[in-house]
């Protein structure tokens, strides 16, 4: 469907979707932020894509039974993990257990079929590298994720590590101690993680051009960051990536969120796509957080749900509002408790805290929470479910005279703005345009 949208790069101010687009429970005052984001990738490269508000879902397991309730929440994207130690097992390179070999090829497949994008988190030393001989290490991942990237084209997004500033692996500094005993400071690690970046970006791009890469999500949002943009790792990771964990989750979605976007900023990347890929709370954190429910004598089941949807709903209706992430992904479809509590909750017989966790399901991976009754109600995704493909003028400011390639165009009312027509806009990927050098 052809739209008139007008995008301003400058301004940042578009057409917005209209009120009755909005989800229930999402107030028409809240629509008020640009659906549309245009990104000057490079001087001959432009980006343009979808800010609508869309949610994805972190999963462990992928049973059919578990894509198929993903399903149907509307919900297409999906993160989901390839440890590295399980597929490379032993120290020889390249060879892979036969066994998780076949496991990811029957989940590419069953994705496919279900139409289910996945989003592919690499992360976990294979046997035999460590931060001693961390060159070795960066230049073998590259290998092994240009491998799986060649073997599974349909998926287009792969998000390098995990939390890598601060564990799972120490091959950028995360637990090792620096030349006093100190631990290794955060820009330094930084530094280090674009090191890698610079040999497993190019390699993913040659086994597949079409592919996008993520950063490996962040807790740290300054100077880890920094250190990547410090050391020229801005060319070569495509969207910027963190976590965000805390009470309220909503708080510290947007706290972290801003964060890193004034980094992006300072490095003249505010515009480049920034996903969010964990958030979520669980019973422990609450008690932990307030010391609620148990100690004021409440129903802490009764409790725990109510929470957990309430946090739940003033993300989603933050992400509506200020559209601060392109993607956000809570951790998780299925997830424990993951902290202690305290006493003893008054929960009903059978259940343990593992029945509230992250998860929107209990802690047998199928029965629903209320919290997962109220996405199949809210379907957030349906208006990008009912339009995943838009075409719209864009308008753009290039003030070195550059213009697009195999694109309609004119000049608008200031010197270096243009408006490009009829521009294709997908709402998972960012479309490309080339541009030509101003004579």
């Amino acid at each position: 469907m052809k739209q008139t949208t007008i995008i301003g790069i400058i301004l940042g101010i578009s057409l917005c979707v209209s009120a009755a687009s909005a989800p229930p429970s999402i107030p028409a005052l809240l629509l008020r932020n640009p659906d549309v984001r245009v990104y000057r990738r490079s001087p001959t490269e432009l980006w343009v894509y979808d800010m609508r508000p869309e949610l994805g879902m972190g999963m462990h397991g992928m049973p059919d039974e578990q894509i198929d309730m993903v399903s149907a929440l509307g919900i297409r994207l999906v993160r989901h993990t390839m440890y590295w130690y399980l597929m490379e097992n032993t120290t020889d390179p390249g060879v892979y257990d036969p066994k998780y070999l076949a496991r990811w090829d029957d989940l590419v497949q069953r994705c496919q079929q279900k139409g289910i994008e996945l989003e592919v988190v690499v992360h976990g030393n294979a046997p035999g590298l460590s931060f001693e001989n961390r060159h070795q290490a960066y230049r073998r991942f590259a290998q092994f994720v240009a491998a799986m990237v060649g073997r599974y084209p349909s998926i287009r997004f792969w998000e390098l590590w995990n939390e890598m500033d601060v564990a799972f692996t120490d091959l950028f500094g995360a637990g090792v101690e620096g030349p006093e005993g100190q631990p290794i400071p955060m820009l330094q690690r930084g530094q280090m993680y674009a090191e890698m970046l610079k040999v497993a970006y190019p390699a993913i791009k040659e086994a597949n051009p079409r592919a996008w890469v993520l950063t490996g999500g962040m807790s740290d949002c300054g100077d880890f960051p920094r250190g990547i943009y410090e050391s020229g790792g801005k060319d070569y990771f495509d969207i910027m990536n963190i976590h965000t964990y805390g009470v309220p989750i909503q708080y510290s979605l947007v706290a972290r969120g801003l964060r890193v976007y004034e980094v992006m900023k300072e490095f003249g990347d505010e515009n480049r796509p920034l996903w969010n890929t964990e958030w979520g709370i669980d019973a422990g954190n609450f008690v932990a957080a307030w010391g609620w429910p148990h100690e004021r004598g409440e129903d802490d089941a009764q409790y725990f749900d109510e929470a957990h949807k309430d946090q739940w709903r003033s993300v989603l209706e933050d992400h509506w509002r200020r559209r601060l992430y392109q993607k956000v992904l809570p951790y998780q479809f299925s997830a424990d408790n993951e902290r202690q509590v305290t006493g003893e909750p008054q929960l009903p017989e059978a259940m343990t805290l593992n029945d509230f966790g992250f998860g929107i399901v209990r802690s047998d991976g199928l029965t629903p929470r209320p919290t997962y009754q109220w996405l199949k109600e809210l379907q957030y995704n349906r208006y990008i479910n009912r339009q995943p493909v838009r075409t719209m003028d864009v308008e753009v400011y290039l003030p070195d005279g550059a213009h697009p390639v195999g694109y309609e165009y004119s000049n608008k009312w200031r010197e270096g703005i243009l408006i490009i027509r009829n521009v294709t806009v997908d709402s998972l990927f960012p479309t490309v345009i080339r541009l030509r050098p101003g004579d």
